[in-house]
Protein backbone atom coordinates (compact mmCIF):
# COMPACT_ATOMS: atom_id res chain seq x y z
CA UNK A 1 0.00 0.00 0.00
CA UNK A 2 1.59 3.27 -1.14
CA UNK A 3 1.60 6.60 1.72
CA UNK A 4 -0.94 8.01 -0.45
CA UNK A 5 -3.34 5.19 -0.05
CA UNK A 6 -2.76 4.78 3.42
CA UNK A 7 -3.45 8.32 4.02
CA UNK A 8 -6.44 8.17 2.05
CA UNK A 9 -7.89 5.21 4.06
CA UNK A 10 -6.95 6.78 7.64
CA UNK A 11 -8.85 9.92 6.60
CA UNK A 12 -11.73 7.73 5.56
CA UNK A 13 -11.81 5.86 8.72
CA UNK A 14 -11.65 8.98 10.99
CA UNK A 15 -14.57 10.45 8.80
CA UNK A 16 -16.67 7.29 9.44
CA UNK A 17 -16.07 7.55 13.35
CA UNK A 18 -16.70 11.14 13.41
CA UNK A 19 -19.96 10.62 11.86
CA UNK A 20 -22.77 12.62 13.50
CA UNK A 21 -26.21 11.24 12.95
CA UNK A 22 -28.89 14.20 12.97
CA UNK A 23 -32.36 14.18 14.76
CA UNK A 24 -35.59 14.38 12.37
CA UNK A 25 -37.30 17.22 11.85
CA UNK A 26 -40.47 17.74 14.55
CA UNK A 27 -44.23 16.97 13.06
CA UNK A 28 -46.86 20.14 13.09
CA UNK A 29 -48.70 18.80 15.50
CA UNK A 30 -49.26 19.70 19.07
CA UNK A 31 -49.49 17.03 22.19
CA UNK A 32 -50.94 17.69 25.48
CA UNK A 33 -51.31 14.73 28.86
CA UNK A 34 -55.09 14.38 28.85
CA UNK A 35 -55.97 14.69 32.29
CA UNK A 36 -58.63 11.70 32.47
CA UNK A 37 -56.70 8.88 30.30
CA UNK A 38 -53.32 9.88 30.82
CA UNK A 39 -52.08 9.74 27.40
CA UNK A 40 -50.94 12.03 25.07
CA UNK A 41 -53.13 13.93 22.42
CA UNK A 42 -52.52 15.72 19.58
CA UNK A 43 -54.18 19.09 18.05
CA UNK A 44 -54.98 16.53 15.12
CA UNK A 45 -56.85 14.25 17.94
CA UNK A 46 -54.18 11.39 17.42
CA UNK A 47 -54.31 9.95 20.81
CA UNK A 48 -50.75 7.80 22.10
CA UNK A 49 -50.23 5.89 25.56
CA UNK A 50 -46.55 6.63 26.65
CA UNK A 51 -46.38 4.34 29.83
CA UNK A 52 -48.74 5.87 32.57
CA UNK A 53 -48.96 2.38 34.29
CA UNK A 54 -45.48 2.70 35.00
CA UNK A 55 -45.59 4.66 38.24
CA UNK A 56 -43.65 7.25 36.84
CA UNK A 57 -44.91 10.58 37.71
CA UNK A 58 -43.37 13.22 35.15
CA UNK A 59 -44.99 13.21 32.10
CA UNK A 60 -42.94 16.03 30.26
CA UNK A 61 -43.34 15.78 26.26
CA UNK A 62 -40.27 17.54 25.01
CA UNK A 63 -42.25 18.54 21.21
CA UNK A 64 -40.12 21.33 19.53
CA UNK A 65 -36.16 21.55 18.16
CA UNK A 66 -35.84 24.57 20.74
CA UNK A 67 -37.03 22.08 24.03
CA UNK A 68 -34.48 19.22 22.63
CA UNK A 69 -31.43 22.14 22.20
CA UNK A 70 -31.92 22.90 25.81
CA UNK A 71 -29.42 19.76 26.47
CA UNK A 72 -26.74 20.18 24.95
CA UNK A 73 -26.10 15.96 24.15
CA UNK A 74 -29.79 15.14 23.83
CA UNK A 75 -29.95 15.80 19.54
CA UNK A 76 -27.42 13.41 19.31
CA UNK A 77 -28.39 10.76 21.84
CA UNK A 78 -32.25 10.36 20.35
CA UNK A 79 -31.01 10.98 16.81
CA UNK A 80 -27.99 7.75 17.65
CA UNK A 81 -30.77 5.51 19.06
CA UNK A 82 -32.79 6.08 16.02
CA UNK A 83 -29.62 4.94 13.78
CA UNK A 84 -29.43 1.54 14.88
CA UNK A 85 -32.23 0.61 12.50
CA UNK A 86 -31.45 1.88 9.34
CA UNK A 87 -34.17 -0.40 7.56
CA UNK A 88 -36.06 2.75 9.29
CA UNK A 89 -37.07 6.09 7.90
CA UNK A 90 -38.11 8.65 9.96
CA UNK A 91 -40.73 10.98 8.65
CA UNK A 92 -40.69 13.38 11.38
CA UNK A 93 -40.62 13.26 15.47
CA UNK A 94 -44.04 13.54 17.44
CA UNK A 95 -42.48 13.93 21.17
CA UNK A 96 -39.84 12.58 23.49
CA UNK A 97 -40.63 11.53 27.07
CA UNK A 98 -37.20 11.60 29.03
CA UNK A 99 -38.10 10.06 31.96
CA UNK A 100 -39.23 6.74 30.38
CA UNK A 101 -36.73 7.46 27.54
CA UNK A 102 -39.61 7.05 24.72
CA UNK A 103 -39.22 8.60 21.66
CA UNK A 104 -42.51 8.63 19.57
CA UNK A 105 -42.20 9.06 15.47
CA UNK A 106 -43.91 8.94 12.47
CA UNK A 107 -41.95 6.67 9.76
CA UNK A 108 -41.98 4.11 7.01
CA UNK A 109 -39.69 1.38 6.14
CA UNK A 110 -36.35 1.80 3.94
CA UNK A 111 -35.96 -1.82 3.62
CA UNK A 112 -37.86 -4.65 5.11
CA UNK A 113 -37.35 -5.39 9.03
CA UNK A 114 -37.89 -8.37 10.28
CA UNK A 115 -39.57 -8.62 14.09
CA UNK A 116 -37.61 -10.38 16.97
CA UNK A 117 -41.27 -10.28 18.26
CA UNK A 118 -45.41 -9.57 17.58
CA UNK A 119 -47.19 -8.44 19.97
CA UNK A 120 -51.42 -8.95 19.71
CA UNK A 121 -54.01 -7.79 21.98
CA UNK A 122 -54.62 -11.40 22.47
CA UNK A 123 -51.94 -13.66 21.25
CA UNK A 124 -48.56 -13.00 21.63
CA UNK A 125 -44.70 -14.41 22.33
CA UNK A 126 -44.63 -12.44 25.17
CA UNK A 127 -42.13 -15.25 26.73
CA UNK A 128 -39.50 -14.85 23.69
CA UNK A 129 -40.42 -10.66 23.92
CA UNK A 130 -39.31 -10.70 27.94
CA UNK A 131 -36.17 -12.32 27.02
CA UNK A 132 -34.99 -10.58 24.19
CA UNK A 133 -31.85 -9.16 26.17
CA UNK A 134 -30.78 -12.56 26.96
CA UNK A 135 -31.19 -13.17 23.00
CA UNK A 136 -28.37 -11.31 22.13
CA UNK A 137 -26.15 -12.80 24.29
CA UNK A 138 -26.82 -15.89 21.89
CA UNK A 139 -28.97 -17.55 24.20
CA UNK A 140 -32.60 -17.15 22.55
CA UNK A 141 -33.71 -17.54 18.81
CA UNK A 142 -36.96 -16.00 17.73
CA UNK A 143 -40.02 -17.56 16.28
CA UNK A 144 -41.55 -15.26 13.89
CA UNK A 145 -42.81 -17.18 10.68
CA UNK A 146 -40.63 -16.75 7.66
CA UNK A 147 -43.77 -16.16 5.91
CA UNK A 148 -46.40 -13.13 5.50
CA UNK A 149 -44.26 -10.69 8.10
CA UNK A 150 -43.05 -8.46 5.32
CA UNK A 151 -46.87 -7.21 4.94
CA UNK A 152 -47.80 -6.11 8.01
CA UNK A 153 -50.25 -7.19 9.98
CA UNK A 154 -53.39 -4.51 11.29
CA UNK A 155 -53.61 -6.12 14.60
CA UNK A 156 -50.46 -6.43 15.90
CA UNK A 157 -47.32 -4.63 16.73
CA UNK A 158 -43.85 -5.28 15.63
CA UNK A 159 -40.79 -5.38 17.98
CA UNK A 160 -36.92 -5.49 17.66
CA UNK A 161 -33.72 -4.58 20.17
CA UNK A 162 -30.63 -3.93 19.43
CA UNK A 163 -27.96 -3.47 21.72
CA UNK A 164 -24.39 -1.44 21.20
CA UNK A 165 -22.25 -2.76 23.12
CA UNK A 166 -19.11 -0.12 22.62
CA UNK A 167 -21.72 3.23 23.64
CA UNK A 168 -24.13 0.48 26.28
CA UNK A 169 -26.84 2.04 24.10
CA UNK A 170 -30.09 -0.40 23.90
CA UNK A 171 -32.80 0.65 22.02
CA UNK A 172 -36.49 -1.43 21.53
CA UNK A 173 -38.22 -0.53 18.67
CA UNK A 174 -41.96 -0.88 18.65
CA UNK A 175 -43.69 -0.23 15.08
CA UNK A 176 -47.23 0.06 14.39
CA UNK A 177 -47.25 -1.01 10.81
CA UNK A 178 -51.36 -0.09 11.00
CA UNK A 179 -50.86 3.63 11.74
CA UNK A 180 -47.25 4.04 10.42
CA UNK A 181 -46.39 5.30 14.07
CA UNK A 182 -42.97 3.84 16.02
CA UNK A 183 -41.81 4.11 19.45
CA UNK A 184 -38.06 3.94 20.13
CA UNK A 185 -37.19 3.07 23.86
CA UNK A 186 -33.92 4.53 24.24
CA UNK A 187 -31.56 3.35 27.02
CA UNK A 188 -28.44 4.48 27.60
CA UNK A 189 -25.66 3.75 30.64
CA UNK A 190 -24.77 6.97 32.35
CA UNK A 191 -20.91 7.01 32.29
CA UNK A 192 -20.71 9.52 34.86
CA UNK A 193 -18.19 11.54 33.22
CA UNK A 194 -18.33 14.99 31.93
CA UNK A 195 -21.94 17.74 32.78
CA UNK A 196 -24.45 15.13 32.53
CA UNK A 197 -26.68 16.52 34.67
CA UNK A 198 -26.78 19.66 32.48
CA UNK A 199 -26.59 17.59 28.76
CA UNK A 200 -29.64 15.37 29.29
CA UNK A 201 -33.14 16.00 30.94
CA UNK A 202 -33.41 14.09 34.26
CA UNK A 203 -34.25 10.41 33.50
CA UNK A 204 -32.64 10.00 30.41
CA UNK A 205 -29.72 8.18 31.40
CA UNK A 206 -29.28 4.44 32.95
CA UNK A 207 -28.14 3.94 36.62
CA UNK A 208 -27.27 0.37 36.14
CA UNK A 209 -24.56 -1.03 33.41
CA UNK A 210 -26.12 -2.36 30.37
CA UNK A 211 -23.51 -4.97 29.23
CA UNK A 212 -23.23 -6.61 32.41
CA UNK A 213 -25.34 -9.97 32.76
CA UNK A 214 -25.65 -9.60 36.73
CA UNK A 215 -28.71 -7.02 35.77
CA UNK A 216 -29.76 -9.41 32.65
CA UNK A 217 -33.21 -10.27 34.73
CA UNK A 218 -33.55 -6.41 35.30
CA UNK A 219 -33.66 -5.53 32.22
CA UNK A 220 -35.28 -8.33 30.71
CA UNK A 221 -38.02 -7.65 32.88
CA UNK A 222 -37.97 -3.99 32.18
CA UNK A 223 -38.68 -5.07 27.86
CA UNK A 224 -41.50 -7.81 29.18
CA UNK A 225 -43.11 -4.45 30.61
CA UNK A 226 -43.21 -2.93 27.19
CA UNK A 227 -45.58 -4.81 26.15
CA UNK A 228 -47.99 -3.30 28.04
CA UNK A 229 -47.48 0.02 26.03
CA UNK A 230 -47.40 -2.19 22.40
CA UNK A 231 -51.00 -3.32 23.70
CA UNK A 232 -52.02 -0.16 24.79
CA UNK A 233 -51.18 2.13 21.64
CA UNK A 234 -52.53 -0.94 19.13
CA UNK A 235 -56.04 -0.90 21.48
CA UNK A 236 -55.87 2.91 20.64
CA UNK A 237 -54.63 2.38 16.79
CA UNK A 238 -57.25 0.22 15.84
CA UNK A 239 -60.53 0.89 15.36
CA UNK A 240 -63.45 0.30 17.48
Amino acid sequence: MTKFSFFLLAASLCLASCTTHKLPAFSNQQWHVDPHSGNAVSTAGTELAFGSEWMITDTTLMQTAEQIAAYPKLSSHLASGIAQFPEIKVDSVLFYNPHRGLLFVAYHQAKPLKPTSEIGLYNDSAVVYSKEYARIFGNMTTYIDDDGWEIGPSESVYSNVRYNPNHKRLVLLQRLPHSNIAVFVICYTNTKKGKWWENYPPGTLWNIDLGDTDNLERISSFLHSSRNLAVENLKLALPE
